[in-house]
């Protein structure tokens, strides 16, 4: 006998599953025992007739079938999440803004001023979403997004928040080490280069007449945050923005080896669709709150 439609609880046992591979750690996460985690998946693939996973002791592999099952139920569930705390929050005459930013920006900047804006909109609920890359098209589904680029994306307002002004950084032990004490010392010294901004060394030897430079030459890292502690670790001279790592400076686990920052096109932009500020009161308040930190103005 066929068993029953996928109900909430089973997809979300198989969706925290996917996420962790592991059904400890998903029981874990949902409040139940392992136990009844692997009976909501077998209920799935019983209904299905076919494996979601590939059980390997207590390690899990997403088969084909189950791989396309999560990419098509993730997102629904999400949005019934998101659904159910925006109705949660207009019922107390409050507002649910989804916003994706880039990892850095969120953990360095955005996080530890945050408390200051709920404070001030104790009616806005923010939930994050995963950040657009490069080429990703702005959702429907998003309310606003922290991007980084030219401020040039097709059908959203753009507005400049920081990250054009970039400085070089190393950890103390890797300037005396590479006796850093000239900038043509550089030439000749490891760097590290953020992928999404390669072009940046390019720039900055061509500003400071470095030509034999091998601009292009160093490791690549996806994320500024992993750029920060690959520097720190003294693995080499990193170009970052500024705005990113004064609390890094001020403790001293970076230093700037000399003063020979450069200006950049790209920066951290914050975009929304055109109509989105008029129809959402709580975006307003965070737009005018983001932009007035960043311009050195509180609320």
């Amino acid at each position: 006998m066929k068993h029953h439609y996928p109900n909430m609880a089973e997809l979300l046992a198989f969706t925290i599953s996917a996420k962790h591979l592991n059904f400890s750690h998903a029981a874990r996460e949902l409040g139940h025992t392992p136990s009844a985690i692997s009976r909501q998946i077998a209920n799935l693939e019983s209904f299905f007739g076919a494996d979601l996973f590939i059980r390997n002791g207590r390690q899990l592999t997403l088969t084909r079938s189950g791989a396309l099952y999560l990419s098509r139920v993730a997102a629904p569930l999400r949005d019934i999440g998101n659904a159910s705390v925006e109705l949660l929050a207009a019922r107390g005459e409050g507002e649910l803004l989804t916003i994706a930013s880039v990892p850095t920006f969120t953990s360095k900047w955005l996080a530890p001023r945050l408390p200051a804006f709920l404070a001030a909109a104790p009616g806005v609920t923010l939930s994050f979403a995963r950040h657009l890359a490069h080429g990703d098209a702005f959702g429907q589904d998003l309310d606003a997004a922290i991007r980084y680029g030219d401020g040039k994306w097709e059908g959203v307002i753009s507005e400049y928040i920081d990250g054009r002004r970039f400085v070089v950084v190393c950890a103390p032990d890797f300037r005396d080490r590479f006796r850093l004490r000239r900038i043509e010392a550089v030439i000749d010294a490891p760097r590290l280069i953020h992928s999404q901004a390669e072009n940046a060394w390019v720039d900055w030897a061509r500003r400071y007449g470095l030509h034999r430079m091998h601009a292009m030459a160093g490791p690549r890292f996806e994320q500024y945050a992993i750029l920060i502690q690959a520097a720190q670790a003294g693995l080499g001279l990193a170009l970052i923005p500024a705005f990113l790592i004064a609390d890094n400076l001020a403790a001293g686990s970076l230093v700037e080896p000399f003063d020979a920052g450069i200006d950049v096109d790209d920066g951290h932009y914050l975009c929304y669709l055109p109509d989105r500020l008029a129809l959402r009161p709580g975006l307003r308040r965070f737009r005018d709150w983001l932009i007035g930190e960043a311009h050195g103005n509180r609320l």
